[in-house]
């Protein structure tokens, strides 16, 4: 029998893509319920929901890390699917348990890596992913993964407290406006591409953002972490520029399995004047196909 389909007939013909529902409020209450406190609903599509580990005291190079936590993202699509996913921030004791947990359950483990560099007590990210036609249910999977976790049941939302950073500066230095989230300043750029994760359309803003959060430590000093999203063609000028500006890349990997395009993420480390760090950012990001997020 000869086959009807080979490898160069699907990509010529690819998969069909399905583009995510539009949502309201109402229709994640119950996933709200399970999780225990609001989330945020992005362009009517997307429901995220932050974790804060409120109860980690992270120190990194002799510096207290602020804005730690976890973070899922609900999506809705016409054919009655729900896509969930996002990363859980994990002490190494934690990393095994909740593997378990997620395997037990069916959630895909898609990535597991160190956001920073040397820091206590040591932790771990690991990305996941599932699909199901009850949100509700895939809301009770990821519940029970963070019940063997210290993630306290404390809101999402940060607490707004007065920073000591000139937040229109590094704006105008990066060329974005960002905004302050409790104690640390937060700017995001979306990738320009329609990205899809297992041939589902992801809102932007899901999965595929580049975003740097600046923690002031003095009003001339902060230290600034996040991750940049990059294809593979734009890995090396993305590399030079980082370097070039002093900044440290601390992982290099990818967060999805499927998703295209492919994406990696370069996670940062950097300590010093926070707008001259912004500069040196804005001549790294400027190489990556991505736009200012709106900071609402």
């Amino acid at each position: 029998m000869l086959l009807t389909t080979n490898a160069a007939e699907a990509d010529v013909h690819p998969p069909e893509r399905v583009w995510p529902s539009v949502t309201k409020e109402s229709d994640w209450r119950g996933v709200v319920a399970v999780l225990g406190h609001k989330g945020r609903l992005v362009s009517n599509r997307a429901y995220g929901i932050g974790f804060p580990r409120v109860d980690l005291k992270v120190v990194c190079k002799g510096h207290r890390v602020k804005a730690i936590g976890s973070f899922a993202s609900f999506v809705r699509y016409p054919d009655g699917q729900t896509m969930m996913m996002g990363d859980l921030a994990l002490t190494e004791p934690e990393v095994r348990k909740v593997h378990d947990v997620l395997v037990a359950r069916g959630i895909n483990q898609t990535s597991l890596h160190e956001h920073l560099p040397a820091h206590t007590p040591a932790l771990q990210w690991v990305h996941v992913h599932a699909m199901g036609r009850d949100p509700v249910a895939l809301a009770k999977k990821l519940r029970a993964a963070l019940d063997v976790t210290g993630t306290p049941q404390v809101s999402g939302t940060p607490v707004k407290v007065p920073l000591g950073l000139d937040g229109p500066a590094v704006d105008r230095a990066l060329g974005a406006e960002g905004r302050a989230q409790g104690s640390v300043y937060k700017v995001t750029f979306a990738r320009n591409e329609t990205m899809a994760d297992h041939d589902r359309v992801l809102p932007r803003m899901t999965g595929s953002t580049t975003a740097l959060i600046f923690q002031p430590l003095s009003r001339k000093k902060a230290l600034v972490n996040g991750d940049i999203a990059v294809t593979a063609r734009e890995v090396p000028a993305t590399v030079r520029a980082l370097r070039r500006g002093k900044i440290d890349i601390v992982a290099f990997h990818n967060h999805m399995l499927t998703d295209q395009p492919r994406l990696f993420f370069f996670h940062l480390w950097a300590v010093g004047d926070p707008v001259r760090l912004a500069k040196h950012l804005r001549s790294a990001i400027r190489h990556t196909n991505v736009s200012p997020a709106s900071p609402d």
